[in-house]
């Protein structure tokens, strides 16, 4: 399947490299406003050979493109996503999948009018660890809390205490540390418990106008959850499901690295299986075989999933005063 990778960054090296991996995975093109950007990154990786595109439109033009994966910085999440599907590309879109519900919501209308498939790319709803945990979760009895951590000091942070302004602390490209880090907590709490009853949040606001640090209070009507984030601080990022019979412990819960029944008498049983480092490879597997099969939707990362996750970002930017030029 010809696929182009759109956005030159770090996370489209880790697709890459486990997509790479899979059979039926070719990497046609990448997507750079500057060939030499695109050029850098294709010597990375073993496709000397693919095609360079400085510019969306060339991308929706190419009859060969099968599919697109989109990287490019989230403020341009929906633009891209609306053009590759009316052009007849299916679209994996890095998450978070647009800026807002709005866009979201425009993504999806225009997928279902084409015809095409639009799936928002988070790895860890596809991990084969994920299924452990979905079946573990009735060891812990009834779940009463659930407790998500994500904080990771950003590099570019001390860059922006410098004076500068990378785009990751800028609105204008809707970024944040909700919608970079925040995000892999809550979008495991939703996948596994639905959408919540309410939404408190707290944060630290940067003076650019995004949240370096937060807590989103998650309730629900016989449970609560919390996610915990910051790229301005650095965790040990241990996320808990509680139950009345005991809890599971996750080690990075963007990868389920370790996964663990801890009943409430000690005793401790690992639930994960061994940790492979390309985790992003099960995603884009997944996303290849519902293209064969002419499924326009994933029943994993669902589309009702991807609009509940974003209802709850949208609230809680509201909460916290983060507002982009999108919105």
């Amino acid at each position: 399947m010809n696929f182009v990778i759109v956005g030159t960054n770090f996370i489209s090296d880790t697709l890459l490299a486990a997509a790479n991996t899979l059979n039926d995975f070719n990497l046609y093109g990448v997507c750079s406003r500057a060939v030499s950007s695109g050029e850098a990154f294709l010597a990375k990786h073993p496709n000397a050979q693919a095609k360079i595109f400085t510019s969306i439109e060339q991308v929706c033009q190419d009859k060969h493109v099968d599919a697109v994966y989109i990287a490019a910085p989230n403020s341009l999440h929906k633009q891209y996503a609306v053009m590759c599907l009316e052009a007849g590309k299916h679209v994996l879109g890095e998450k978070p999948s647009a800026a807002n519900s709005k866009e979201l919501a425009s993504i999806i209308a225009t997928a279902k009018k084409h015809q095409r498939l639009y799936m928002e790319a988070m790895m860890t709803t596809h991990l084969p660890n994920y299924e452990q945990l979905q079946q573990a979760m009735v060891k812990i009895g009834t779940p009463r809390k659930y407790i998500g951590q994500y904080s990771q000091y950003s590099s570019r942070y001390d860059r922006y205490k410098n004076g500068e302004r990378p785009n990751t602390f800028l609105p204008e490209f809707a970024n944040g540390a909700l919608v970079d880090l925040g995000i892999y907590p809550l979008y495991l709490l939703i996948a596994l418990w639905g959408a919540p009853q309410s939404v408190s949040a707290s944060g630290v606001l940067l003076d650019t106008g995004v949240d370096g640090a937060g807590d989103v209070l998650l309730n629900y009507a016989d449970k609560q959850a919390v996610i915990s984030y910051s790229k301005i601080s650095q965790g040990d990022n241990i996320t808990e499901i509680q139950g009345e019979l005991g809890r599971i412990r996750i080690e990075a819960v963007s990868q389920l690295k370790k996964v663990e029944f801890i009943a409430n008498n000690g005793e401790v049983e690992v639930i994960s299986q061994p940790f492979d480092e390309h985790s992003m490879k099960y995603e884009v597997e997944h996303f290849m075989s519902l293209v064969k099969q002419n499924i326009l939707e994933s029943p994993i990362n669902t589309h009702i999933l991807a609009s509940n996750v974003m209802s709850v970002l949208d609230e809680a930017r509201k909460q916290l005063g983060v507002v982009y030029p999108n919105d």
